[in-house]
């Protein structure tokens, strides 16, 4: 099969195109060929090495998180699933198996979902990673009610368009930072007050906005561009921060919180994630939820993919064609 492969950690110079003998699923896994694969923030820092605390490269290493295809094979023990059948998944990456970027992938069975019959591959595969890791923070980890107000900082990324849509399901007010160029598609998502991140004093229109603070804030962008985020709260109120694992991002200040009498969370993707990735699937089945705009590129493109999005350049989620 196609993959593209890391035999080292580096820049995108070190991502190769490849052929690699095709995996075959073990028991409690499905064989996928991938039609789609996303690409994810996630990606460049997992090539780069900032998740070896989190999994063990083995080399030839397939890097990617999130992938769209059709069943294939079956593992023992796997007998839901029909050859040929649409689905959708994180994959096994963040065990350390071979990810996304190859025309075949295991996908453990928990984490494998149908995908809804309104996506096409590419969109279904622009899902997983950034909804899941937006659902965590407003709700595993925000605990966000009907009725709260919450500002989602990062409203033009794929996380921060996930969460607004999740927040306005749920019932919430919403605020949220975004570019110029993003606030129509933030306010058609749902949000109720958009903020220039760039020109506009945050702190100042948000008061106007909620002058007793936010019950939520949630941080999709990290590495210290909200800096007042905690002034952002209403007492009681909680940050949570998206982990970006970027290096020289911290994260929250929780003893600053704690001195505010307001709380800090981080928010991650947990696995298997079949489960909570099934409760997104039927809201974007019913039409509630839809994917984020994106941009669609051959599998041989995947280092412009990860240049656009490790120095910020990527105005649309990136995609890449794998098969088909």
């Amino acid at each position: 099969m196609r993959a593209v492969v890391i035999e080292r950690l580096g820049g995108a110079e070190v991502l190769q195109l490849k052929e690699l003998p095709r995996p075959q699923p073990g028991p409690g896994e499905v064989l996928v060929r991938v039609v789609c694969a996303g690409v994810n923030p996630a990606d460049w820092k997992c090539r780069e090495g900032y998740l070896d605390g989190f999994l063990t490269y083995r080399f030839p290493f397939v890097l990617g998180f999130d992938l769209a295809g059709t069943v294939e094979a079956l593992g023992d023990g796997v007998n839901d699933l029909a050859p040929g059948s649409r689905v959708f998944a994180q994959s096994d990456v963040g065990a350390g198996k071979w990810g996304a970027y190859a025309e075949f992938a295991c996908v453990s069975r928990a984490s494998l979902v149908p995908m809804p019959d309104n996506l096409d591959f590419a969109e279904a595969a622009a899902v997983p990673t950034p909804a899941l890791a937006a659902w965590t923070g407003l709700f595993d980890e925000g605990a966000l009610r009907p009725g709260q107000s919450v500002l989602i900082h990062g409203g033009g990324s794929a996380v921060g368009g996930f969460a607004i849509q999740f927040a306005r399901c749920a019932g919430a007010r919403i605020a949220t930072t975004c570019g110029a160029d993003s606030a129509s598609r933030a306010q058609a998502l749902g949000a109720e007050c958009t903020l220039d991140y760039r020109t506009g004093d945050i702190q100042a229109a948000l008061g106007r906005w909620a002058p007793e603070g936010v019950d939520l804030v949630l941080d999709c962008i990290g590495g210290g561009s909200l800096p007042e985020g905690l002034d952002l709260l209403r007492p009681g109120g909680i940050l949570v921060a998206i982990l970006t694992l970027a290096p020289g991002d911290a994260g929250p200040d929780h003893a600053g919180a704690a001195r505010r009498g307001v709380r800090t969370a981080v928010a991650y993707s947990r696995m298997p994630s079949g489960e909570l990735l099934g409760r997104i699937a039927r809201l974007l089945a019913a039409g509630r939820v839809r994917p984020p705009v994106l941009d669609l590129l051959p599998l041989a493109d995947v280092a412009l993919a990860h240049d656009r999005l490790q120095h910020g350049r990527a105005r649309r989620k990136q995609v890449l064609r794998v098969t088909g």
